[in-house]
């Protein structure tokens, strides 16, 4: 199952638990940090499951649809948090 948000940054995975979103863990990794901001790649926002394991959002997409994780209609392709809490 899917149980956090994450992005992969300058060699680093920066997660956060359910219920935050994506612009929660950028917050978190310029406080960590001390960045002005966090430019990612698209491949570079995605989720973990419960072992850790790092999806991007377009496999944790497939992940959460066979863990029936999906709550509202998908868009692009792509697994949004919104989608799931």
């Amino acid at each position: 199952m899917i149980t956090h948000v994450a992005i992969r940054f300058q060699g680093t995975t920066y997660s956060l638990p359910k219920p935050n979103r994506h612009h929660d863990v950028i917050r978190r990794i310029i406080e960590v940090t001390g960045v002005d901001r966090v430019d990612t790649q698209e491949d570079d926002q995605g989720f973990l499951d419960e072992k850790g394991q790092y999806y991007r959002r377009s496999q944790a997409l497939m992940h959460a649809m066979l863990n029936d994780q999906v709550r509202s209609q998908i868009r692009l392709g792509m697994l949004f948090s919104e989608d799931l809490w």
